[in-house]
């Protein structure tokens, strides 16, 4: 399976969550991580693990992608489980952590593939709005956001491809943990350069093609709402409001 398929890539399928308005997909996922990190307990992230197999179930995207995603994250899963263990005395409560953390990735992870990157900077702008009363230029904060989303994958990409660099010259960074530093310290400088050379050269094509941050912006797509957009969103929020109550009732 291609190390491409990870958050910041779209994956083109037909499905609901494909077809959804990105404005109420920008607003589930918001709701959806609002949820992970207020859920206290292990019966809210239960009922959080069930919302999102539903979203998966609509996506079309094979499960084994979902599985690749964990498997790419699971140093930082895991370390959040330990480091909450730890603070908490609890493994129930490093296990709630452990099984946040991994919501929130797949969620974010499912707004990006399943919405191509002008619909994700168009949903943010649009939900973002009412903080230009504030003097935030929203559509400047929603493009950042895209493009910090769009070369998480473009990392990813170099950081492959100097290991598979590292290994063909001899370093086996598979047999141990002094050799994975030792691979990590290596490939964290040069990473780091070609990406940000990757940026300059989309600065310098976005400057090219006159676009403006300032300038007003139309869309070549009309989204609509459509019942599903508004029964997605309804059960965001109702799971929101249970939490919320639940909370204040415990």
């Amino acid at each position: 399976m291609s190390d491409k398929i990870i958050i910041g890539n779209y994956f083109p399928t037909n499905s609901n969550i494909h077809n959804m308005n990105p404005i109420a997909k920008v607003l589930c996922t918001l709701l959806f991580i609002v949820m992970a990190l207020f859920s206290f307990n292990i019966e809210v992230s239960m009922v959080l693990i069930l919302l999102l197999m539903i979203i998966i179930m609509n996506t079309n995207i094979p499960l084994a992608i979902y599985y690749y995603i964990i498997k790419k994250f699971r140093y930082i899963i895991i370390l959040t489980f330990i480091i909450f263990t730890i603070l908490t005395f609890s493994f129930i409560g490093g296990l709630t952590a452990l099984i946040d953390i991994t919501l929130i990735i797949l969620m974010t992870c499912i707004l990006t593939m399943t919405t191509p990157p002008t619909e994700i900077v168009y949903g943010l702008e649009r939900v973002l709005k009412p903080l230009q009363k504030l003097n935030i230029k929203t559509n400047k904060l929603a493009l950042n956001i895209s493009m910090g989303l769009r070369f998480i994958p473009e990392l990813i990409d170099e950081e492959n491809k100097i290991l598979k660099a590292e290994a063909s010259r001899g370093l086996d960074y598979r047999t141990s943990i002094k050799n994975k530093i030792k691979a990590l310290k290596n490939m964290i400088k040069p990473a780091l350069k070609n990406t940000i050379e990757k940026q300059k050269e989309l600065k310098q094509s976005m400057e090219l093609r006159l676009f403006s941050i300032d300038k007003e912006r139309t869309n070549y797509r009309i989204n609509q709402w459509t019942f599903f957009d508004i029964y997605m969103l309804f059960i965001h929020i109702a799971v929101l409001i249970i939490i919320i109550i639940r909370g204040v009732i415990q």
